[in-house]
């Protein structure tokens, strides 16, 4: 017998039939994608960024530790197709290129 229970997608709260999958903590986030475009993706992450040298304002700073933590960390989570969808299109637009460095 499958289990009935209604779930709903953690990220934008419709019903979905999908299963658990390990998700980070937030989807991508197109307006944190573009302000970090804005000044300059490889003056913000990489092997070469200084934030010591940007006039980041501490709000966006806050900002910046606040969403890379909650991309980083991962855990089971139900999430609706649309929702990995448009992840992954983000995911396309914003890191799809060979100039993306993980951690080991």
């Amino acid at each position: 017998m499958g289990n009935n229970k209604i779930k709903y997608c953690v990220w934008c709260g419709k019903k979905t039939k999908r299963d658990k999958m390990i998700l980070p903590d937030t989807p991508i986030l197109e307006e944190m994608e573009d302000k970090i475009d804005h000044y300059g993706r490889r003056m913000i992450w990489g092997e070469y960024s200084d934030w010591s040298r940007l006039d980041l304002d501490s709000d966006f700073e806050a900002e910046l530790l606040v969403y890379d933590q909650l991309l980083a960390t991962s855990s089971p989570k139900t999430v609706c197709k649309q929702c990995l969808d448009e992840d992954e299109r983000l995911w396309d637009k914003y890191y799809g290129s060979d100039e993306v460095m993980f951690d080991e």
